[in-house]
Order: C-alpha cells, then structure tokens, then sequence
C-alpha cells in the first residue's frame, strides 16, 4: 500500500475555541469520546498549569491533537487522536515526540500512560518511544460489546525524546 506523506503540520497549543474541532477528530476515532466540554476544560487557561494540549494543523486545518498533562515530576499521556484519513502517515509520532519534548522540558522524569489492549498501532508507536508494559487494568474500557483491559505504559526521561527505533 503506498502512503502519501502529510503536508508539513504545525504543532501548537490548542485553545478552548478549537474545542469542536478536536471533539469532532474524537467522535471519529473513539469508542467512548470525550465532549466538547470536556476539552473546553482541557484547553483552558485554569488547566494549563497541570494539563495541556497539542494540536497538528496545515493552513487552520486542525488533523491531530494529544492531551498529557504533569504533576511534579510525573506524566501521563491521556488521550491521543488523528483524523481518519490523516493515519498512517507519522502525525501520532509528531504528536507524541512534541509532548514528551514539552514534559522533559517541564522536569518531568517518567511518563505513563494506558492504551487499549487491542489498538496494536498505538502500543507499537509507544513501544518505539521506550514505553513497556507495566501492568494491565482489567475491563478498564468500554466496547460496543462490552469491556477491554488497558495495558499500562511507562517510560523514564532521561532527555531523549526521540523514537529508539
């Protein structure tokens, strides 16, 4: 299958009024998406301290966001979404590289997270990053048919940001 590449993103903080956007991408991708109140929350001036957003845009275009948020020196990527028709092609590896260059910069020293069980493309990009499986929550996600266990994830930062692979 050939993969077309993206045109160049702008990676930036998003802001309430991006908010739709970013709900309408979750809508999309997830089984049980977050609202738009919720990243209204997310992007607000009042979260900024603890948590942020990142978004990817071409001209105002938004494609791609990831929500991660810090306390001390710990932190936890929460959510993670890109346009259908723009996967594939490197946007969540932009996403996340841009994020856990924000945390170390911010002195975070380790970085969690917890992803579906079965979404193999998403464990494969965290794998790349360091992330390892730390445990497992079980049932911890809703499904259309029922529930789905989360893998937990980690990584220590030790300023190395880039995939090791």
């Amino acid at each position: 299958m050939l993969t077309v590449p993206t045109p160049a993103h702008v990676i930036r903080s998003a802001c309430p009024s991006d908010a739709e956007r970013l709900a309408s991408i979750e809508a999309q991708v997830s089984v049980n998406p977050w609202s738009e109140r919720q990243f209204v929350r997310a992007c607000s001036e009042l979260e900024r301290d603890t948590q942020s957003v990142l978004l990817a845009h071409v001209n105002g275009h938004i494609d791609g966001f990831i929500v991660f948020s810090q306390v001390l020196d710990e932190a936890s990527i929460h959510n993670i979404a890109i346009q259908p028709n723009c996967q594939g092609r490197g946007l969540g590896k932009v996403l996340l590289k841009a994020a856990l260059t924000q945390i170390e910069c911010n002195c975070a020293t380790r970085c969690l997270l917890e992803v579906r069980e079965s979404n193999v493309i998403a464990r494969r990009l965290y794998a790349r990053f360091g992330f390892e499986v730390d445990g497992v929550r079980k049932g911890y996600y809703p499904t259309h048919s029922g529930r789905e266990d989360a893998l937990l994830m980690s990584r220590e930062l030790k300023g190395i940001a880039d995939e090791r692979a």
